[in-house]
């Protein structure tokens, strides 16, 4: 069944099912949270139930998932679908307001095979503005044949008013549990991996399908080998792992993999169960390290990774900032031996 592509969600679900099965479908939904966690997907195995030419005898609404309108809807190219995303080749990815004149060219006209004219708009914040007011007069006054899903991970950087005139459904990452299960299906993964992928991907399951586990770890092993004393034994060695750090792409995966590393660091030092830690290969090193630290010396070290993490989005320099963290970095792991 279609709505079982979508990990755990059973409170959306269950909305979207209920609304079906009363034929009380609103005009205008949000779907809400973290990227990867199916709200896109949600979106089309709803526009799948409403559409479906074979639905399955249920007493749970859904689709067939193999149907003429299953299958385009699945490939883009259902008359009765319009997917309208930013445009992806930009430094910053809009929405424009030519795109909102194709959504009312869309829904205008009643549909040709569906119940519905449905549009799904993909991280619907990037509206520009010009595009979100145009847009936010088509929701005031809705054709009633039409359906609109927006979809967003970002929902506060909507217009309120758009906000306002959606029914808002709020997602969740999956359980552990869901995402191990999932992630088992979807692709063969040892269970330590799959662990791993967990908790770096925070249990969304469609960050961990387009991540490329060897470079994930291969990105956290940095940060044991910055643990080691003479990685950063040297002001040149400091200066120059901070300027390679400087210009790592994209910026946020190393503040990613520092505080992970952090935060195995801080969870030996308060005595926690090995089986909680996320670098389950570099125990014995986790071990040597937190033997000389507090917590106290962890959390310094964390607040500092804070103001890094800051640097990019307060035109400080980010290089400087990268120099400070990582003298006192160096200073605090191997206080001993200085």
């Amino acid at each position: 069944m279609p709505f079982a592509d979508v990990i755990g969600q059973d409170g959306p679900k269950k909305k979207i099912r209920t609304a079906l099965a009363q034929q009380a479908i609103g005009h205008a939904y949000l779907f809400s949270g973290d990227d990867g966690i199916g709200k896109r997907l949600m979106a089309l195995r709803f526009a799948q139930a409403l559409s479906c030419e074979t639905p399955p005898a249920s007493s749970q609404p859904d689709s067939c998932g193999h149907c003429r309108a299953c299958e385009q809807i699945d490939s883009g190219t259902y008359p009765d679908l319009l997917i309208i995303e930013p445009e992806q080749d930009k430094a910053n990815p809009q929405i424009k307001i030519d795109r909102v004149r194709e959504i009312e060219r869309h829904v205008i006209y009643r549909p040709l095979l569906s119940a519905r004219k449905i549009c799904i708009i993909d991280d619907a914040d990037r509206l520009n503005a010009n595009a979100a007011n145009a847009f936010l007069k088509t929701l005031e006054d809705p054709p009633e044949h039409s359906l609109f899903i927006l979809v967003t991970s970002r929902p506060l950087r909507l217009l309120a008013t758009v906000r306002s005139r959606c029914l808002t459904l709020r997602f969740s990452p999956a359980t552990p549990a869901e995402f191990e299960g999932a992630l088992a299906l979807k692709q063969a993964t040892a269970t330590e991996d799959a662990r791993f992928l967990s908790r770096v991907c925070g249990n969304r399951i469609g960050v961990a399908l387009r991540t490329d586990l060897s470079e994930l770890r291969s990105r956290h092993d940095r940060f044991f080998d910055l643990c080691r004393s003479e990685t950063l034994a040297h002001t040149t060695a400091v200066l120059q792992q901070a300027e390679e750090l400087s210009k790592a792409q994209p910026f946020p995966d190393v503040i990613d993999w520092l505080s992970h590393g952090l935060r195995d660091v801080l969870l030996m030092t308060l005595g926690t169960r090995q089986d909680l830690l996320l670098h389950q290969s570099h125990i014995l090193l986790l071990e040597q390290i937190a033997a000389s630290l507090t917590p106290a010396d962890v959390v310094e070290l964390m607040d500092l990774l804070q103001t890094l993490e800051q640097a990019p989005t307060q035109n400080l320099n980010l290089q400087l900032c990268l120099e400070n963290f990582l003298f006192r970095f160096h200073q605090t792991m191997h206080r001993d031996a200085a």
